[in-house]
């Protein structure tokens, strides 16, 4: 018909999971960004003291909330930038809210698409 449009922008129900820029929590940092404002974050990052502050409010266990940090800190820089406090918060949800379990490593729909490449092995959730 002459229409040209992206592939994700043609289906008005988003981008398949395998598209390379799907991010499975974009409305969630859309939801979470004024939180993370609120917690006052140095140049875009939540100090680890900050963010250990956050996650304890959660009331998860100590030895859950290690493996959580420990996945969404995808970068290993010792703090959380927006989208990696998006992925903290999601794992708690998952643990507190659906009683899941903690994964033993992020699915690739979960790990940010600016971060990906940062992660070679990814399993599912």
């Amino acid at each position: 018909f002459g229409k040209q449009s992206m592939p994700s922008q043609s289906n008005p129900f988003g981008a398949a999971e395998e598209e390379e820029e799907y991010w499975a929590l974009e409305e969630s940092a859309e939801r979470l960004k004024d939180s993370f404002e609120g917690l006052n974050p140095q140049q875009g990052f939540l100090s680890p003291q900050t963010a250990k502050e956050v996650l304890l409010k959660t009331g998860l266990e100590k030895d859950q909330l290690r493996q959580i940090w420990t996945l969404s800190d995808i970068d290993r820089d010792g703090y959380l930038d927006h989208h990696e406090y998006v992925v903290a918060m999601f794992l708690c949800d998952a643990v507190i809210q659906k009683g899941r379990p903690i994964p033993a490593e992020l699915p690739m729909s979960v790990i940010p698409p600016s971060k990906r490449s940062l992660k070679t092995n990814v399993g599912g959730f």
